[in-house]
Protein backbone atom coordinates (compact mmCIF):
# COMPACT_ATOMS: atom_id res chain seq x y z
CA UNK A 1 0.00 0.00 0.00
CA UNK A 2 1.59 3.28 -1.11
CA UNK A 3 2.28 5.67 1.90
CA UNK A 4 -0.21 8.46 2.91
CA UNK A 5 0.51 11.58 5.85
CA UNK A 6 -1.51 11.95 8.76
CA UNK A 7 -3.03 15.21 7.30
CA UNK A 8 -4.34 13.01 4.31
CA UNK A 9 -5.75 10.10 6.26
CA UNK A 10 -7.35 12.52 8.43
CA UNK A 11 -8.82 14.34 5.54
CA UNK A 12 -10.42 10.86 4.17
CA UNK A 13 -11.71 10.29 7.54
CA UNK A 14 -13.28 13.48 8.37
CA UNK A 15 -15.12 13.62 5.01
CA UNK A 16 -16.90 10.44 5.93
CA UNK A 17 -17.80 11.54 9.32
CA UNK A 18 -18.92 15.11 8.24
CA UNK A 19 -21.06 13.04 5.48
CA UNK A 20 -22.85 10.79 8.32
CA UNK A 21 -23.49 13.99 10.55
CA UNK A 22 -24.53 15.91 7.50
CA UNK A 23 -26.97 12.56 7.35
CA UNK A 24 -27.86 12.53 11.28
CA UNK A 25 -31.41 12.37 12.23
CA UNK A 26 -33.32 13.33 14.84
CA UNK A 27 -33.09 15.58 17.94
CA UNK A 28 -29.73 17.16 18.92
CA UNK A 29 -29.27 18.92 22.22
CA UNK A 30 -26.17 19.91 24.47
CA UNK A 31 -26.02 16.42 25.57
CA UNK A 32 -25.58 15.36 22.08
CA UNK A 33 -22.39 17.07 21.98
CA UNK A 34 -21.12 15.83 25.14
CA UNK A 35 -22.19 12.25 24.02
CA UNK A 36 -20.02 13.10 20.55
CA UNK A 37 -17.15 14.15 22.62
CA UNK A 38 -17.00 11.45 24.98
CA UNK A 39 -17.49 9.43 22.42
CA UNK A 40 -14.27 10.71 20.38
CA UNK A 41 -12.02 10.67 23.63
CA UNK A 42 -12.95 7.03 24.37
CA UNK A 43 -12.33 6.14 20.52
CA UNK A 44 -8.53 8.16 20.93
CA UNK A 45 -7.79 5.88 24.11
CA UNK A 46 -8.16 2.72 22.55
CA UNK A 47 -6.65 3.32 18.84
CA UNK A 48 -3.69 4.65 20.95
CA UNK A 49 -3.69 1.08 22.43
CA UNK A 50 -3.20 -0.40 18.74
CA UNK A 51 -0.86 2.14 18.00
CA UNK A 52 1.61 -0.06 19.86
CA UNK A 53 1.20 -3.03 17.77
CA UNK A 54 2.38 -4.02 14.23
CA UNK A 55 0.39 -2.77 11.55
CA UNK A 56 -0.38 -6.30 10.09
CA UNK A 57 -3.81 -7.66 11.08
CA UNK A 58 -4.46 -11.30 11.54
CA UNK A 59 -6.72 -12.98 9.14
CA UNK A 60 -9.88 -13.44 11.14
CA UNK A 61 -9.43 -9.53 11.71
CA UNK A 62 -8.98 -9.15 8.44
CA UNK A 63 -12.00 -10.83 7.85
CA UNK A 64 -14.24 -9.34 10.37
CA UNK A 65 -12.88 -5.65 8.71
CA UNK A 66 -14.05 -6.97 5.58
CA UNK A 67 -17.52 -7.94 6.46
CA UNK A 68 -17.51 -4.08 8.36
CA UNK A 69 -16.59 -2.31 5.44
CA UNK A 70 -19.55 -3.70 3.69
CA UNK A 71 -22.04 -2.90 6.44
CA UNK A 72 -21.18 0.54 7.00
CA UNK A 73 -21.02 1.03 3.18
CA UNK A 74 -24.23 -0.23 2.84
CA UNK A 75 -24.99 2.29 5.79
CA UNK A 76 -23.55 5.13 4.06
CA UNK A 77 -25.68 4.34 0.67
CA UNK A 78 -28.82 3.92 3.06
CA UNK A 79 -27.86 7.44 4.71
CA UNK A 80 -27.61 8.87 1.39
CA UNK A 81 -31.24 7.74 0.07
CA UNK A 82 -32.85 8.52 3.05
CA UNK A 83 -31.57 12.65 3.32
CA UNK A 84 -31.42 12.75 -0.55
CA UNK A 85 -35.13 14.30 -0.22
CA UNK A 86 -34.22 17.22 1.91
CA UNK A 87 -31.24 18.22 -0.30
CA UNK A 88 -33.23 18.04 -3.30
CA UNK A 89 -31.59 15.52 -5.54
CA UNK A 90 -33.96 14.95 -8.30
CA UNK A 91 -33.41 11.44 -9.03
CA UNK A 92 -34.20 10.35 -5.49
CA UNK A 93 -36.86 12.41 -5.07
CA UNK A 94 -38.98 10.71 -7.22
CA UNK A 95 -37.83 7.86 -8.92
CA UNK A 96 -38.05 5.26 -6.01
CA UNK A 97 -35.51 2.18 -6.31
CA UNK A 98 -35.03 3.19 -9.75
CA UNK A 99 -33.17 6.55 -8.65
CA UNK A 100 -31.69 4.67 -5.57
CA UNK A 101 -30.10 2.56 -8.10
CA UNK A 102 -29.00 5.05 -10.37
CA UNK A 103 -27.70 7.02 -7.78
CA UNK A 104 -25.59 3.91 -6.60
CA UNK A 105 -24.39 3.08 -9.66
CA UNK A 106 -23.18 6.29 -10.47
CA UNK A 107 -21.51 6.36 -7.22
CA UNK A 108 -19.83 3.01 -8.41
CA UNK A 109 -18.54 3.97 -11.39
CA UNK A 110 -16.53 6.51 -9.57
CA UNK A 111 -15.22 4.86 -6.65
CA UNK A 112 -13.79 1.97 -9.08
CA UNK A 113 -12.07 4.32 -10.99
CA UNK A 114 -10.76 6.03 -7.75
CA UNK A 115 -9.50 2.68 -6.70
CA UNK A 116 -7.81 1.94 -9.65
CA UNK A 117 -5.99 4.08 -8.96
CA UNK A 118 -4.82 4.14 -5.02
CA UNK A 119 -4.84 5.36 -2.34
CA UNK A 120 -2.32 7.94 -2.53
CA UNK A 121 -4.19 9.72 -5.12
CA UNK A 122 -7.27 9.36 -4.05
CA UNK A 123 -5.97 10.84 0.00
CA UNK A 124 -4.77 13.97 -1.92
CA UNK A 125 -7.70 14.25 -3.34
CA UNK A 126 -9.55 14.02 -0.29
CA UNK A 127 -7.23 16.71 1.34
CA UNK A 128 -8.42 19.29 -1.19
CA UNK A 129 -12.25 18.41 -1.13
CA UNK A 130 -12.05 17.95 2.53
CA UNK A 131 -10.85 21.21 2.81
CA UNK A 132 -12.77 22.93 -0.16
CA UNK A 133 -16.30 21.37 1.83
CA UNK A 134 -14.68 22.81 5.21
CA UNK A 135 -14.53 26.21 3.69
CA UNK A 136 -17.70 26.02 1.67
CA UNK A 137 -19.69 24.73 5.01
CA UNK A 138 -17.66 27.84 6.89
CA UNK A 139 -19.81 30.20 4.91
CA UNK A 140 -23.03 28.97 5.33
CA UNK A 141 -22.20 28.36 8.87
CA UNK A 142 -21.08 31.46 9.34
CA UNK A 143 -23.64 32.71 7.66
CA UNK A 144 -25.98 30.92 9.84
CA UNK A 145 -24.50 32.37 13.07
CA UNK A 146 -25.31 36.13 12.25
CA UNK A 147 -28.89 35.11 12.42
CA UNK A 148 -28.78 32.53 14.92
CA UNK A 149 -30.45 32.63 18.72
CA UNK A 150 -27.92 31.67 21.09
CA UNK A 151 -30.68 31.41 23.60
CA UNK A 152 -31.54 27.77 21.52
CA UNK A 153 -28.56 26.36 22.61
CA UNK A 154 -30.00 26.44 26.38
CA UNK A 155 -33.12 23.87 24.80
CA UNK A 156 -33.85 21.24 27.66
CA UNK A 157 -32.23 17.50 26.84
CA UNK A 158 -34.74 15.08 26.02
CA UNK A 159 -32.38 11.92 26.08
CA UNK A 160 -29.65 10.63 28.63
CA UNK A 161 -25.98 10.81 27.67
CA UNK A 162 -25.13 7.02 27.45
CA UNK A 163 -27.73 6.97 24.81
CA UNK A 164 -25.80 10.16 22.80
CA UNK A 165 -22.54 8.77 23.70
CA UNK A 166 -24.02 5.37 21.50
CA UNK A 167 -25.45 7.31 18.99
CA UNK A 168 -22.22 9.16 18.27
CA UNK A 169 -20.28 5.81 17.89
CA UNK A 170 -22.30 4.70 15.71
CA UNK A 171 -21.76 7.32 13.56
CA UNK A 172 -18.48 6.52 13.95
CA UNK A 173 -18.26 3.72 10.64
CA UNK A 174 -15.15 5.27 9.56
CA UNK A 175 -13.11 3.74 12.50
CA UNK A 176 -12.92 0.63 10.20
CA UNK A 177 -10.58 2.27 7.65
CA UNK A 178 -8.68 3.79 10.56
CA UNK A 179 -7.47 0.75 11.84
CA UNK A 180 -6.42 -0.59 8.12
CA UNK A 181 -5.21 2.78 6.39
CA UNK A 182 -3.28 3.62 9.41
CA UNK A 183 -0.65 1.59 8.15
CA UNK A 184 0.15 3.21 5.38
CA UNK A 185 1.06 6.37 7.45
CA UNK A 186 4.32 8.14 7.32
CA UNK A 187 5.69 8.16 10.90
CA UNK A 188 4.25 7.73 14.16
CA UNK A 189 0.35 6.30 14.13
CA UNK A 190 0.16 8.03 17.76
CA UNK A 191 0.30 10.93 16.03
CA UNK A 192 -1.84 10.57 13.29
CA UNK A 193 -4.51 9.28 15.30
CA UNK A 194 -4.47 12.09 17.95
CA UNK A 195 -4.37 14.60 14.80
CA UNK A 196 -7.48 12.99 13.18
CA UNK A 197 -9.25 12.42 16.70
CA UNK A 198 -8.43 16.17 17.53
CA UNK A 199 -9.69 17.30 14.57
CA UNK A 200 -12.77 15.34 14.84
CA UNK A 201 -13.95 16.74 18.13
CA UNK A 202 -13.38 20.52 16.78
CA UNK A 203 -15.76 19.89 13.37
CA UNK A 204 -17.76 18.53 15.52
CA UNK A 205 -18.04 20.90 18.53
CA UNK A 206 -18.63 23.53 15.69
CA UNK A 207 -21.17 21.82 13.74
CA UNK A 208 -23.27 20.91 16.43
CA UNK A 209 -22.82 24.65 17.95
CA UNK A 210 -24.21 25.94 14.61
CA UNK A 211 -27.08 23.59 14.15
CA UNK A 212 -28.12 24.15 18.01
CA UNK A 213 -28.36 27.69 17.49
CA UNK A 214 -30.35 27.96 13.82
CA UNK A 215 -32.82 24.93 14.73
CA UNK A 216 -33.01 24.71 18.45
CA UNK A 217 -36.39 25.67 18.32
CA UNK A 218 -37.70 24.16 15.96
CA UNK A 219 -35.66 20.36 16.34
CA UNK A 220 -39.29 18.92 17.00
CA UNK A 221 -40.29 18.98 13.62
CA UNK A 222 -37.05 19.19 11.56
CA UNK A 223 -36.17 15.35 10.52
CA UNK A 224 -32.16 16.59 9.39
CA UNK A 225 -30.84 19.23 11.41
CA UNK A 226 -27.54 19.76 9.66
CA UNK A 227 -29.37 20.24 6.80
CA UNK A 228 -31.77 22.19 7.50
CA UNK A 229 -29.40 24.90 9.50
CA UNK A 230 -27.47 24.40 5.96
CA UNK A 231 -30.87 26.05 4.49
CA UNK A 232 -31.87 28.01 6.62
CA UNK A 233 -28.76 30.00 6.14
CA UNK A 234 -28.38 33.19 3.10
CA UNK A 235 -24.83 34.17 3.23
CA UNK A 236 -25.58 36.23 -0.14
CA UNK A 237 -28.69 38.65 -0.80
CA UNK A 238 -29.85 36.20 -4.00
CA UNK A 239 -28.83 32.96 -4.09
CA UNK A 240 -29.90 29.07 -3.02
CA UNK A 241 -27.53 27.91 -0.49
CA UNK A 242 -29.30 24.44 -0.94
CA UNK A 243 -27.04 24.40 -4.32
CA UNK A 244 -23.50 25.10 -2.78
CA UNK A 245 -24.84 22.48 -0.05
CA UNK A 246 -25.90 19.86 -2.31
CA UNK A 247 -22.46 19.87 -4.35
CA UNK A 248 -20.54 19.38 -0.74
CA UNK A 249 -23.02 16.18 0.25
CA UNK A 250 -22.32 14.76 -3.08
CA UNK A 251 -18.59 15.23 -3.52
CA UNK A 252 -18.58 14.11 0.49
CA UNK A 253 -20.62 11.07 -0.35
CA UNK A 254 -18.64 9.81 -3.32
CA UNK A 255 -15.14 9.82 -1.29
CA UNK A 256 -17.29 7.82 1.68
CA UNK A 257 -17.76 5.01 -0.46
CA UNK A 258 -15.01 5.04 -2.02
CA UNK A 259 -13.15 4.98 1.02
CA UNK A 260 -15.48 1.47 2.10
CA UNK A 261 -14.62 0.40 -1.02
CA UNK A 262 -10.64 0.93 -1.17
CA UNK A 263 -10.67 -0.74 2.66
CA UNK A 264 -12.42 -3.75 1.30
CA UNK A 265 -10.67 -4.05 -1.52
CA UNK A 266 -7.59 -3.95 0.10
CA UNK A 267 -8.46 -6.56 2.84
CA UNK A 268 -9.54 -9.06 0.32
CA UNK A 269 -6.02 -9.04 -1.17
CA UNK A 270 -4.98 -9.91 2.24
CA UNK A 271 -7.50 -12.37 2.86
CA UNK A 272 -7.33 -14.33 -0.64
CA UNK A 273 -4.22 -13.24 -2.04
CA UNK A 274 -5.25 -15.15 -5.72
CA UNK A 275 -7.91 -13.21 -5.96
CA UNK A 276 -6.33 -10.47 -8.67
CA UNK A 277 -9.32 -8.80 -10.28
CA UNK A 278 -12.50 -7.57 -9.74
CA UNK A 279 -11.71 -6.88 -5.40
CA UNK A 280 -13.21 -3.39 -5.93
CA UNK A 281 -15.86 -4.54 -8.10
CA UNK A 282 -16.87 -7.46 -5.88
CA UNK A 283 -17.09 -4.78 -3.05
CA UNK A 284 -19.08 -2.65 -4.65
CA UNK A 285 -21.89 -5.16 -4.94
CA UNK A 286 -21.79 -6.48 -1.77
CA UNK A 287 -22.02 -2.63 -0.41
CA UNK A 288 -25.34 -2.45 -2.62
CA UNK A 289 -26.67 -5.29 -1.64
CA UNK A 290 -26.51 -4.56 2.02
CA UNK A 291 -27.63 -1.01 1.08
CA UNK A 292 -30.68 -2.56 -0.46
CA UNK A 293 -31.33 -4.62 3.00
CA UNK A 294 -30.71 -2.13 5.40
CA UNK A 295 -32.68 0.47 2.96
CA UNK A 296 -34.77 2.80 5.07
CA UNK A 297 -33.68 1.49 8.57
CA UNK A 298 -30.78 3.97 10.68
CA UNK A 299 -29.83 0.38 12.93
CA UNK A 300 -28.30 3.05 15.38
CA UNK A 301 -27.96 0.24 18.39
CA UNK A 302 -26.24 -1.93 15.36
CA UNK A 303 -24.09 0.54 14.21
CA UNK A 304 -22.88 1.69 17.49
CA UNK A 305 -22.05 -1.67 18.60
CA UNK A 306 -20.19 -2.46 15.85
CA UNK A 307 -17.95 0.31 15.97
CA UNK A 308 -17.13 -0.80 19.24
CA UNK A 309 -16.16 -4.17 18.19
CA UNK A 310 -13.64 -2.58 15.51
CA UNK A 311 -12.38 -0.55 18.17
CA UNK A 312 -11.95 -3.57 20.35
CA UNK A 313 -10.44 -6.39 18.24
CA UNK A 314 -7.89 -3.75 16.05
CA UNK A 315 -5.42 -4.52 19.18
CA UNK A 316 -6.16 -8.14 19.38
CA UNK A 317 -6.35 -8.77 15.85
CA UNK A 318 -3.12 -6.74 15.22
CA UNK A 319 0.07 -9.26 14.47
CA UNK A 320 3.22 -8.08 16.90
CA UNK A 321 5.66 -6.04 15.57
CA UNK A 322 8.73 -7.54 14.76
CA UNK A 323 11.54 -6.64 17.12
Amino acid sequence: MNSISKRQLAALLLITDMFELFCFSGNMSLETLYGVLAGIALQLLTVLAFAAKGTELKKWAAVFYLVYAVFFGGTLFSALWRTSGAVYIPSESGSGVYGRLLTAGLIALVCLYSSSTGIKPVARAAAIAAATGIFCLGIDFASAVFNADWSNITAPEKSSLFYEISRGTALSGSLGSLVVLSGAVKGERSKAFVWYFTAKSLISAVLILTVLSVTGRIMDITDFPVVTAAQLSQPFDAQRIDALFLVVFAVFAVFSVALQVMTGAYLIKQIFPRFVRWRSSAVIVMIIGAALIISGRELLPVRACAAAAALVIAPLGAKKSAA
